[in-house]
């Protein structure tokens, strides 16, 4: 038995939140209009097995209408469920699972002010008790204590999300009650970006390795990245080849950077000698712990790094996609992500031909919605595929059994990031 939403409708506006992502409907069962045109409709169901082969867009989808609306009513995602085939018990369980969804009524915006470790130690508790003091039940701004936001060079810290078309959002760090009240009222007047030297003091200076072009480098600008040594690596590694590559990254004695310290060469030999295909590539970008914004740091200052260091590991693996799974509390991040990939696709730096080598290579870039346990490999792999953040037994392996069951290597974005300068400089220099 599943469970039913209820007899509740989507709103116009919630349909064409889903529509914007999964496109118009094509039949009646998906939630287009019945008429005499759709007379078939009643004689056979349409797109079911392609419906249900993009289970994968369940939490894209779900993003897109909290993005739109600010919450998810019971009949919005009755019609998300109806678009993928999902059972609404399950989408249910999916929806829920996620700390910035809603599937009860709230304003359009909502303050996430943090309260965690280092925010907590540099007021976290006043701040919150000032800002619910001034924005009270009629303000329109949902006050919500939050874990970690990755701002912790710049403690305490807020982040407004103010749901519409386009979602809105502003950071406020270091916040005060002043800052915060204008960031939840006023998000388009209220983000302004720090200077890099918040993040990293050392920002120009020489011997500097992951943070050389943070600062000093226009992060929207591929040019000034290439002018700066980008590309160099991902060149390098086309005339080693997928083996040589590895090789190098074995010799460097890089591991990974995530916390297991796991040798990367022979996670990526692992993948890269799997006989099942297709291969997968995915970038985790969902760090949580309190205290920790290292990949938000290279994310927001050094985002073209990513990009390549994410196609050298994937013409190593074997891997033609990749998946970038970006915390949702980084709006800046993603914005700088999204920006960097749309430029390498249009300069034939991601695609069909990656640089003319005749090598296919793109990615796509999901986003959390508030899960610490999304940080674990196989939660992550779970949420990207439409399921609940659960970590899954192993083995097997994500090498062997991944992403949709394939073979998968998963790294960070500060294990990634490293290999750039392994391939520059040479593996015995990096070691």
């Amino acid at each position: 038995m599943d469970l039913h939403i209820g007899d509740s409708k989507p709103t116009d506006e919630e349909k064409a939140a889903v529509d914007a992502l999964l496109g118009p409907p094509e039949s009646s069962w998906e939630g287009a209009a019945r008429d005499e045109m759709r007379a078939a409709d009643l004689r056979w169901a349409r797109g079911g097995r392609e419906a249900r082969d993009r289970r994968d867009l369940l939490l894209p989808g779900l993003h897109a209408i909290n993005d739109r609306v600010g919450w998810i009513s019971g009949g919005a995602l009755d019609y998300l469920c109806r678009r993928l085939t999902v059972p609404p018990a399950e989408a249910y369980g999916v929806a829920t699972f996620y700390a910035m969804f809603s599937v009860r009524p709230r304003p359009a915006t909502v303050l996430h002010v943090c309260t965690d470790l280092a925010c907590a130690a540099s007021g976290a508790a006043e701040l919150c008790a000032g800002v619910e003091a001034r924005l009270g039940p009629g303000s329109g701004v949902s006050v919500q204590r939050s874990p970690c936001l990755g701002l912790c060079e710049r403690a305490p810290a807020a982040l407004a999300i103010k749901a519409g078309d386009p979602v809105r959002t502003a950071v406020a760090a270091p916040a005060t009650v002043g800052s915060a009240v204008l960031a939840g009222s006023a998000p388009d007047s209220a983000d302004e970006e720090p200077p890099a030297v918040t993040a990293v003091p050392q920002a120009g200076q020489d011997g500097l390795v992951l943070l050389t072009r943070v600062g000093v480098v226009d992060p929207t600008s591929l040019d000034d990245y290439r002018a700066h040594g980008g590309y160099t690596a991902l060149r390098r590694a086309f005339e080693l080849g997928p083996a040589g590559v590895i090789r190098e990254v074995t010799d460097s004695g890089l591991v990974g950077r995530g916390g297991a310290a796991f040798p990367t060469g022979r996670k990526w030999q692992a993948t890269a000698a799997q006989p099942d295909h297709p291969h997968y590539l995915v970038c985790n970008a969902d760090e949580s712990e309190p205290g920790t914004f290292k990949d938000r740091v290279l994310m927001e200052g050094d985002p073209f790094a990513l990009v390549e260091a994410m196609t050298i590991a994937a013409y190593a693996t074997g891997a033609h996609q990749g998946h970038l799974y970006l915390r949702g509390e980084y709006p800046r991040a993603l914005r700088r992500m999204e920006h960097a990939i749309t430029q390498a696709r249009a300069r034939g730096l991601l695609g069909d031909d990656v640089l003319g080598q005749g090598y296919a290579f793109d990615i796509e870039i999901r986003r959390g919605a508030g899960a610490y346990i999304c940080g674990e490999e196989t939660a992550l792999f779970n949420s990207i595929e439409g399921y609940r953040g659960e970590p899954r037994s192993k083995p097997p392996f994500p090498v062997e059994k991944g992403l949709f069951g394939k073979p998968t290597v998963e790294n960070n974005v500060e294990t990634l990031v490293n290999v750039l300068p392994i391939l520059t400089m040479g593996a015995p220099a990096y070691a």
